[in-house]
């Protein structure tokens, strides 16, 4: 699972004004806003300060401040549902539907469940009246997954301290509640105090603290009687001093943001919560007057993420060139985008030599986004229609491709030249804008580092054209091509000439958009035609693109065509294990696409991690070995690998000799 990394550093969108120079003309906006919703009341206040509240964050200051507040009216229907309770309720926000989800429990297994927008609180009678009554389960410290419409997931314990924990699937548009999987914590920790939250993070990562101990959860092993996932430590939190709790948290700008209480309620407190270091920093947060604490907590989020690449040069004859640019824009967080926008001031980039500009899309686009057919890059450089109807939708995350085609005459082909598209759009709810500058990628990914904010350092690199760097290089290229070979293999083979040392990227899609790298080289540089190959033994099902970057020591790059190979009924690749079961020893098979770090973890049937290691995996069949197991007891053991993204889990049976 991949760690949360922390800090939001604001953006600055460039655009090249002269042939050699960028000027700074202004500084972006946010491109992720935390809003985070809570229920409570005044800190230390009776029940008749109850309320909803949405919060927003500043992460620099440190400042929460209180953007909206209701007392919902709540109640009717048959039976009789509760009224808003905050410290008998909790509440979880769901993106699918973008409604707040008030849950309340009463007599033992009776739950009521309401929803609502969080701008729009039903304060007036009649009464708002539940949309699902549950007389035999009790639902309870729940989130929604963003990656699944309407996929919820539950908490629960048993015992009266410690708590044996559980985690559950629950969907109220089905009515499905799943089984009960066992939690196993990691590090033989142990749940005293059922003080806590739940919590998903915007790109699906699933954590949750109690008794102030904070875990990540492996969900994706969940699924059935008898199952078990798995939770891996990672901090006991520390407010200070004893007897105060974690009640709430939420999600805020890679870091977390919780509500603490001691006893009755007072005195009260909100906390930023970091573990990116692997280790919980905790920070005051400020609320203004104070006045507010909350018994349950959820996440909003607004984000927006933009990318650019040179997808092509064509050298039109005379001195007339074509140039495409790939462009990407996608919702970074929860909540519905509209008034979504990219602007490109082409014209600015390539000042004088600029002939015009047209764009296009690739593939389709969102429903609600379309081209703008008087794009010029020069007096009108709004690529989409824009205005309210313009969305891009938070579950599943929309995204929209963009293809810019832009004809010179005259350019100073060996001058490089810099281009930013920026993205915009205004959350659904409370006007909150973001924009986001994009950043250079061959892979059109506007968050670089995978921590799901794309606006960190060094994500906003304008990107880089120097002609002469593609029209001069592809005629040192003799072939490009790909066959498919024995066993479903493909063999990628080119040849090539050069007078200096080129690096070579080999890389692969299944969509033509998206490429992942899957081998790297450096040509040699001799003047005489050289032939290069790359055997992918670990193509994917369906179709699959190839191209290679040539990259020169400057830095510039150029892209050869791409070549298509259709694959079918590929398996995919899977963690092999042997001896099964077994007693001193444990060597496991492991297809790579590309080099990368294996992390490898053998967990026993307590949770403990008996072993932990990272190991350097290289593209194709990887053989790996973990020995001196002799002396640990029998049973089931947890085999955890990942690689990249990929995570896999193996269960596996060890015996006496």
């Amino acid at each position: 699972m991949k760690k949360i990394l922390t800090y939001n550093f604001r953006k600055r969108a460039f655009i090249l004004i002269s042939a050699c120079m960028m000027a700074l003309l202004s500084s972006g906006q946010n491109a992720w806003v935390s809003t985070p919703l809570g229920i409570g009341k005044n800190c230390g206040g009776s029940n008749t300060t109850d309320s909803f509240r949405v919060l927003k964050y500043n992460d620099l200051t440190n400042i929460l401040a209180p953007i909206y507040k209701c007392k919902p009216k709540l109640g009717g229907g048959s039976p009789s549902g509760p009224a808003f309770s905050s410290s008998a309720g909790s509440i979880a926000f769901n993106p699918y539907d973008q409604n707040v989800y008030y849950i309340a429990t009463t007599t033992g297994n009776n739950s009521f469940v309401y929803h609502w927008r969080p701008d729009t609180c039903h304060t007036s009678n009649p009464k708002q009246v539940w949309s699902n009554h549950y007389s035999n389960q009790f639902v309870v410290g729940l989130d929604f997954n963003p990656l699944v419409p309407n996929e919820g997931f539950q908490l629960e314990f048993t015992g009266s301290g410690p708590h044996k924990p559980f985690l559950r699937k629950v969907d109220f548009t089905t009515n499905y509640f799943g089984p009960s999987d066992t939690i196993v914590l990691s590090g033989g920790k142990i749940i005293y105090q059922l003080n806590g939250d739940i919590i998903f993070t915007p790109s699906g990562q699933l954590y949750f603290a109690f008794d102030n101990k904070i875990f990540s959860v492996d969900f994706s092993t969940y699924g059935g009687a008898g199952k078990k996932v798995y939770a891996t430590y990672i901090d006991t939190l520390d407010f200070g001093a004893s007897g105060i709790y974690l009640t709430g948290i939420a999600y805020a700008q890679g870091k977390f943001i919780g509500s603490t209480q001691k006893g009755s309620g007072s005195p009260c407190a909100f906390k930023e919560i970091d573990i990116s270091s692997g280790s919980a920093v905790i920070t005051p947060v400020t609320l203004p007057a104070n006045n507010y604490t909350a018994t349950d907590m959820a996440t909003m989020i607004t984000g927006i993420g933009a990318a650019k690449k040179v997808s092509s040069v064509t050298y039109l004859g005379g001195t007339s060139y074509q140039v495409q640019y790939d462009i990407k824009v996608k919702n970074f967080g929860n909540i519905n985008l509209v008034n979504v926008q990219l602007t490109d001031s082409i014209a600015k980039v390539f000042g004088t030599s600029f002939v015009s500009a047209s764009a296009a899309a690739i593939g389709t686009l969102p429903s609600g986004i379309s081209i703008n057919p008087s794009y010029n890059g020069n007096t009108n450089c709004n690529l989409l229609t824009g205005g309210a109807g313009s969305t891009l939708a938070a579950t599943p995350s929309d995204s929209a491709f963009i293809r810019t085609t832009v004809l010179l005459n005259n350019p100073d082909i060996h001058t490089t030249f810099f281009s930013t598209t920026i993205g915009k759009g205004t959350s659904s709810m409370f006007s909150i804008d973001v924009s986001d500058s994009s950043n250079n990628d061959v892979a059109l990914r506007a968050d670089l580092n995978g921590n799901g904010i794309p606006d960190d350092a060094s994500e906003d690199v304008p990107t880089p054209l120097r002609l002469s760097d593609w029209v001069l290089l592809p005629s040192n290229l003799i072939d490009f091509n790909a066959r498919l070979v024995s066993n479903n293999f493909v063999n990628v083979n080119w040849k090539l000439t050069t007078d200096a040392p080129l690096g070579m990227i080999v890389q692969r899609s299944t969509d033509a958009v998206q490429f992942t790298t899957i081998y790297e080289a450096t040509s040699n540089a001799n003047n005489v035609i050289q032939t290069y190959q790359y055997i992918d033994k670990n193509p994917s099902q369906g179709p699959n693109y190839y191209r290679i970057i040539f990259i020169r020591s400057t830095g510039a790059s150029f892209y050869t065509d791409i070549v298509k190979i259709y694959l079918d009924q590929i398996p995919k690749p899977v963690l092999q294990v042997n001896p099964v079961p077994f007693f001193d020893k444990i060597h496991f098979k492991l297809q790579l696409d590309k080099n990368d770090q294996v992390s490898c973890k053998l967990i026993d049937f307590t949770g403990r991690v008996i072993y932990n290691a990272t190991r350097i995996g290289i593209a194709g069949e990887n053989n790996f070995t973990i020995d001196r197991l002799q002396y640990y007891p029998s049973g089931n053991y947890v085999l955890q690998v990942q690689a990249g993204d990929q995570l896999y889990n193996k269960l596996i049976l060890k015996k006496n000799n």
